[in-house]
């Protein structure tokens, strides 16, 4: 009974004990998933301080450089057909960047748009405005301005996107810029065989007629007939990214992304040729001057005598080798002669042979320590010289592949382009062609009108502020419109202030607002009073 009582209590005790280690391993174990939950939440509140600390950064630099202005929003795109690289944003950029004053500034309108993807990557470059006619949250993306988001990923990628990041900034000017273009894929072949023979001046300046800036990493589609050829900005200078506005470009073109990889893969070679026959030379220096060093552990020559044997030996090359040595002599004697004979090339192991009819016998390493009396060697005696290895095996040349970089080229027509953006595409190639073959004008050319400035400046500020519009903002719209206003009211156009509104609209383009009122004007609308006479 009491060892009964005793075995129940040890158990007990026992099963006491593992219960407080179980729940002193769950109390540790729940401490350490604590301490990691508060080391991953202390992480990402570092990780959130520190790019808002680099997002503010980012903004004191870019207000810097923007004259205190700053405008960044995350815009849904949408395909423009436009040729150039102007985008289409909401009136809702127009209403940020003229609260700001960056109208009244007069500077052209430039912006950084980029592309971020999920795995954190993305194109990005710089475009213009066109008008502030999209729709709240969309953007307007030309197929110049989406290939240079995309690249070779396909504009049709923007779609699974959502979003492209929108931030104006203000581009360096300057009177001179050089910008290096290169070739994508195979450049100006056809198949990658004939030459294409094109005006490329011709098609550059059309291609980047109405451009607003340039990128270094910018992919450029350039047309010819009827085919597309694509370049890239390999170099930019005196920036990386600056504005085409009254810049002298010039232009150079380098080799294509193929013609650079074939004259790369021959450096190469010639670098591997190179090498080869250095490493040849090296190697045939070690090789004598070990025969130097071995010649040097040879006994002199004796003269012949009855006690001298003379030695004959046959290369494998057809070449011989002759010499006397004592019979008192040991083999290893020899063989180092041999070794020390350039001719012989006897680096690796090889063995001297006896041979007359019914009789052949291989000397080597295992006899080198007894004489060549002892050996039976005759007062003459002609040796076979046998390599067991070949020296270096012999090296398979390579065979020469021709370097593959990703097709660039001619793009007559690309497997899967459908939809939105490739019809987009389509129609801003199809107005390139035709303004290229000179079948029709360049409309996106403005009129150039002359400047106004000075006390010309007055009587359109003054029939602005006539027609109801505030002073300071009559003052600006007369600074910044004056010539176009007054073009406009020769045209017979005389409600100036709906004229500034389009022109805020359309980014000052005459032609576009002049359409507008024109359209405008066929609309039935309520008798008005007569406005003010234009100023002469």
């Amino acid at each position: 009974m009491d060892f009964d009582l005793a075995n129940k209590h040890k158990k007990e005790v026992e099963q006491r004990r593992r219960e407080a280690k179980r729940k002193l391993e769950e109390k540790k174990k729940e401490e350490e998933i604590r301490a990691a939950m508060e080391q991953e939440q202390r992480e990402r509140e570092e990780q959130r301080h520190r790019q808002a600390h680099e997002e503010r950064l980012r903004a004191e630099a870019e207000a810097h450089l923007n004259e205190g202005a700053r405008y960044l929003a995350k815009l849904r795109p949408y395909p423009s057909s436009r040729t150039d690289d102007k985008l289409e944003l909401p009136p809702s950029a127009l209403e940020e960047l003229e609260r700001q004053g960056v109208l009244e500034k007069g500077a052209l309108l430039t912006f950084a748009v980029s592309l971020t993807t999920r795995t954190g990557e993305g194109g990005s470059t710089h475009a213009g405005v066109a008008e502030f006619t999209a729709e709240e949250g969309t953007v307007g993306v030309p197929p110049r301005v989406a290939l240079c988001l995309t690249k070779g990923s396909g504009l049709d990628t923007l779609d699974g996107v959502g979003q492209v990041e929108i931030r104006y900034v203000k581009l360096p000017r300057c009177r001179k810029s050089r910008v290096k273009f290169q070739p994508r894929g195979e450049g100006f072949h056809a198949g990658g065989m004939k030459v294409v023979s094109l005006d490329l001046e011709h098609v550059l300046l059309e291609t980047l007629r109405g451009h607003t800036a340039l990128t270094q990493g910018d992919w450029l589609p350039i047309r010819h007939q009827g085919q597309t050829y694509e370049l890239m900005v390999r170099e930019l200078e005196p920036e990386t990214e600056l504005s085409l506005l009254d810049t002298d470009l010039t232009v150079e073109i380098l080799p294509s992304e193929q013609t650079e990889a074939e004259l790369r893969a021959e450096e190469e070679r010639l670098q591997r040729e190179e090498a080869k026959r250095q490493a040849a030379l090296d190697k045939e220096e070690q090789r004598l001057q070990r025969c130097r060093l071995k010649a040097q552990q040879l006994q002199p020559e004796p003269e012949p005598g009855a006690a001298v044997c003379s030695l004959l030996v046959r290369l494998p090359s057809g070449g011989r080798l002759q010499r006397r040595f004592q019979r008192t002599q040991l083999l290893q004697e020899v063989l180092t002669w041999i070794e020390s004979e350039p001719e012989a090339n006897a680096e690796s192991d090889f063995r001297v042979v006896q041979k007359w009819p019914g009789h052949c016998r291989e000397l080597g390493p295992a006899e080198a320590n007894e004489t060549l009396s002892a050996l039976n060697f005759a007062r003459q005696e002609a040796l076979f010289l046998q390599t067991l290895a070949s020296q270096t095996e012999e090296e398979v040349p390579e065979e020469e592949k021709a370097p593959q970089v990703e097709s660039g080229g001619s793009k007559p027509s690309r497997p899967g382009r459908s939809g939105q953006w490739a019809e987009a595409e389509d129609r801003a190639h199809a107005v390139l062609d035709r303004r290229l073959e000179g079948e029709m004008p360049d409309t996106s050319a403005e009129i150039d009108l002359p400047e106004v400035r000075g006390a010309d400046l007055e009587p359109v500020f003054e029939r602005l502020v006539a027609l109801g519009m505030a002073p300071p903002k009559a003052a600006a719209a007369s600074k910044r419109y004056a010539a176009q206003l007054k073009e406009l009211g020769e045209m017979g156009f005389e409600d100036w202030v709906k004229a500034v509104e389009l022109l805020d609209r359309y980014n000052g383009r005459l032609l576009r607002v002049a359409n507008a009122l024109s359209e405008e004007a066929m609309l039935p609308q309520e008798e008005m009073p007569p406005a003010p006479p234009a100023p002469p």
